[in-house]
């Protein structure tokens, strides 16, 4: 009984979507990180400069890829979306979103909007998560007994990596941004790994300013050093979203008028959060959860996609039920 009551669930379901599909319309907005071949991505962030190749070329030959100009256009004056809409994002400001990304988006006269966490660039430190990943699978481990206090959690730092790696992620991402760089600061001490990887670095300055100069992206801010917004005070969200909001302004010498919040899920971002954005001055900002965006859509808050490093059949399969 319990199998048919879900099945008549998800079928219900399946209709109000395309009974809103037909009604207001509906864009999906594709989140990528990254665009390089890694030897490891225990995150699933990176897709291959191959296989986003090939998912551009179906885009632009099947589906309706939208300027961000037009996409925002659409969204804040509330129209009807033309039929399968689909943006292009990228969160982060890796250096391959400008060296391997951007040739593969101008190849196909495409555009992208990249947002851009700053406290990392022009740097050879990695993104926070990126550390915690070298520093725990990779470094030594300690060979006398020791504890990791963080949280209000204790790590036992000399068992399983892989484990202590899963669990340290979601505890570091609640921390505020000073006490998480104490916190694994303190592990590549602990396994005395302190140098970032090359093929893990930020954007330098003169990749982001030539970036900028491109056809093919848009920059907005992804905050100064990627805390999750929704665990911060009012005053700390502020700094962080305001910080790198400026330092962008300042070096690329334009305005900054889109952003999109780390992590993006509904509990990495409050009310309060919304708020700080609309006086901000930013004209939308990009949420992270699976919905297509429509017309009733938040533009401080509307949904994206994450996109896997899928070849092609996986990609058309995954980009169905996007809508």
């Amino acid at each position: 009984m319990s199998v048919f009551k879900s099945k008549i669930k998800n079928m219900l379901l399946n209709i109000d979507k395309k009974i809103d599909r037909s009604m207001n319309g509906s864009c999906a907005v594709l989140l990528y990180h990254r665009a390089t071949q890694l030897e490891s991505d225990p995150q699933l962030l990176s897709v291959s400069p191959q296989h986003f190749d090939e998912q551009l070329n179906y885009l632009k030959n099947n589906y309706r890829v939208l300027p961000i100009e037009e996409f925002s256009e659409i969204l804040l004056s509330k129209k009807r979306f033309p039929a399968k809409s689909v943006v292009l994002t990228f969160d982060d400001g890796y250096a391959d979103n400008y060296l391997e990304a951007l040739p593969i988006l101008e190849k196909h006269q495409l555009q992208a909007l990249f947002y851009i966490s700053t406290g990392t660039l022009n740097t050879s430190n990695e993104y926070w998560w990126d550390a915690v990943e070298r520093i725990v699978l990779y470094g030594k481990q300690p060979s006398e007994k020791m504890m990791l206090e963080a949280g209000g959690v204790s790590f036992d730092l000399n068992g399983d990596r892989h484990l202590l790696y899963e669990s340290l992620l979601p505890v570091l991402r609640r921390l505020p941004s000073e006490t998480r760089e104490q916190k694994i600061k303190h592990l590549a001490e602990v396994f005395h790994n302190n140098d970032g990887r090359p093929s893990h670095r930020a954007m330098r300055w003169d990749e982001l300013k030539a970036m900028h100069q491109s056809a093919s992206a848009v920059i907005g801010a992804h905050t100064h050093l990627h805390p999750s917004l929704g665990k911060l005070n009012v005053e700390e969200q502020e700094q962080e979203i305001l910080r790198s909001k400026s330092i962008l302004e300042q070096q690329l010498n334009c305005s900054i008028e889109h952003f999109s919040y780390p992590f993006g899920t509904k509990l990495d971002f409050t009310e309060d959060t919304i708020r700080i954005c609309r006086k901000a001055g930013f004209k939308m900002v990009a949420a992270n959860f699976p919905k297509f965006a429509n017309r009733k859509s938040n533009p401080f808050a509307f949904p994206r996609h994450l996109v896997r490093d899928w070849n092609l059949e996986e990609f058309k399969r995954h980009l169905v039920t996007f809508f």
